[in-house]
């Protein structure tokens, strides 16, 4: 597992740009934590090379803590606690990742491997073909992706309507064409709901070993055991607990220090 340097520097760019543009701050106001954040990642790089993963990850974190993300420093990050041995962490860090740079191979084989070591292996959910199917092909895409997606697939059904109006002769194709594109904009839109509606939802199991109870009490009577790096979904919190659900659709109660949400 080797750190990554030099495509950080696009996604600072980014949000740079953004902030500028939407008149957040002024560039004089964002150059100096731009400048810091790009120091602190390279400094991580180093101390990763060197095997002072420590603090690499505060290096990490550190820019983290400006306001950047990157897929690539959350990468670098979940390679440095898998070096460390915090399973969990690495996990969490790779999804993060994943989020931003679903298509990079060697973060998919690095996550998968991560995933290979948790304890007891991972519970999968039993899903029919095409599930399997939508969610293979739009797990490519971000957020963002999906959205400009979406946008552009708007665009070319207007164009398509306009071609209609003062193209008589395309018109017979019309209905044919609009229906393709409804079509492919409905999957695109399913996919970018779906992606948003569980952002703040999902969890990674952080402790070497969670007890999921059946109620939010140490007294409770334990209903399954989660290891770490096991991922679940967050129900619903109370006080220092969280309800949260297995793939297999199992519920119980794990306390708040167990995991981290995403």
């Amino acid at each position: 597992m080797t750190c990554r340097s030099a495509r950080i520097i696009p996604s600072l760019l980014m949000s740079f740009l953004l902030l500028a543009l939407a008149g957040i701050f002024s560039n004089s106001c964002l150059a100096k934590p731009l400048s810091q954040a790009k120091a602190r990642f390279y400094q991580a790089n180093t101390y990763y090379s060197e095997g002072k993963y420590d603090e690499a990850i505060k290096g990490y974190e550190g820019a983290l803590n400006l306001g950047f993300e990157s897929g690539n420093l959350y990468y670098n990050l979940a390679n440095s606690y898998f070096k460390k041995g915090e399973l969990g962490k690495a996990i969490l860090n790779y999804e993060k990742a994943m989020r931003l740079i679903p298509r990079d191979s060697d973060l998919k084989s690095n996550y998968e491997y991560a995933k290979s070591l948790i304890k007891g292996g991972v519970v999968e959910a039993k899903a029919p073909w095409y599930r399997v199917a939508f969610n293979k092909r739009f797990s490519l895409f971000t957020i963002d992706g999906l959205a400009f997606s979406l946008a552009v697939i708007f665009t070319i059904i207007l164009l398509v309507i306009l071609a209609t109006i003062y193209f008589p002769a395309v018109r017979k194709y019309r209905i044919g064409a609009l229906s393709v594109l409804i079509v492919i904009f409905a999957l695109f839109f399913a996919a970018l709901f779906e992606k948003a509606s569980v952002i703040g939802k999902k969890a990674v199991i952080i402790a070497q070993k969670a007890d999921a109870k059946f109620e939010p009490f140490d007294s409770a009577t334990t209903h399954f055991t989660l290891y770490e790096g096991a991922e679940v979904a967050v129900v619903s919190p109370r006080d220092s607990w969280f309800r949260i659900e297995r793939a297999d659709k199992k519920r119980g109660w794990v306390k708040a220090s167990d995991l981290e949400v995403f």
